[in-house]
């Protein structure tokens, strides 16, 4: 599969208005996500698992022949995600408990790292020499087992590098898939050397970006890539987003070499 992109940079002071504006375009209020992702790098060219060990077992055959193919070719850092929410965080009070008006203490919602759900995504380098305006890139997406991933990422030669977590709004507009996002990190700076399997609390996450600034992505996926006649059509679909919101913000290509996913 590949997908067309278009970015755009959103200072904070525009986000709540932006919000507003994207939810009138596409007549449906934001979705808001919270996605945990891990990073992994390959330390050796991955080859073709022999026979299913481990945790991979849990991996749908059609599923593992893809990734197998995807990952058996130069080394790249990789990411896997899964999605949590807000009381995933700390050790977040379930309101819906205990609140009858007796002495009771309510319980704390607990985290569990052993049944989160991931999936890996990969992402190739942008296609380099195209006349086309926007960011055009090689991409895939598969489950994987839930809990913990290090077995399988370790068996295709990849090793956990760090985490950070992306929060934002989701729009759909037709085809296109909107995203207001910004990535925080976690408060320490000491690095882990497997993902963690407690988070603290959401209010103590720091964004990355100490301006407080939002990236808007805006992406189609083409299920074949090398339809030409596809192809153009999804552009021209991003232009016309662009058209759309010339007056708030300004949707551009990418610099390829920032989204350089291959591993040095």
């Amino acid at each position: 599969m590949h997908e067309v992109l278009l970015f755009a940079s959103v200072p904070a002071h525009q986000h709540y208005e932006l919000l507003q504006q994207l939810a009138g375009l596409t007549a449906m209020q934001p979705r808001h996500c919270l996605e945990r992702r891990l990073i992994f790098k390959a330390y050796r060219k991955p080859g073709l698992m022999a026979g299913r060990t481990g945790a991979s077992q849990d991996i749908q055959s059609g599923d593992l022949q893809r990734l197998n193919k995807m990952l058996n070719g130069s080394m790249y850092y990789t990411q896997v995600v899964g999605p949590v929410t807000e009381k995933d965080f700390g050790a977040a009070i379930d309101s819906d408990m205990h609140m009858d008006g007796t002495d009771e203490k309510p319980e704390a919602y607990r985290y569990d790292y052993e049944h989160q759900p991931w999936r890996l995504e990969f992402r190739d380098i942008p296609e380099a020499g195209t006349r086309s305006a926007v960011t055009s890139r090689q991409m895939s997406s598969s489950s994987l087992p839930s809990g913990d991933v290090m077995p399988v990422m370790s068996a295709w030669g990849y090793n956990f590098v760090n985490e950070h977590v992306v929060e934002g709004d989701l729009f759909v507009h037709n085809e296109i898939v909107i995203f207001l996002q910004r990535v925080l990190q976690y408060p320490t700076d000491q690095e882990p050397s497997q993902p963690r399997q407690q988070m603290p609390p959401l209010k103590d996450m720091m964004p990355l970006e100490k301006s407080g600034s939002y990236v808007l992505q805006a992406s189609i996926t083409v299920q074949d890539g090398s339809n030409q006649e596809t192809m153009k059509l999804a552009s021209q679909h991003l232009f016309g987003l662009r058209e759309q919101l010339k007056s708030v913000i300004r949707l551009e290509q990418a610099d390829r070499l920032s989204l350089d996913t291959r591993a040095k």
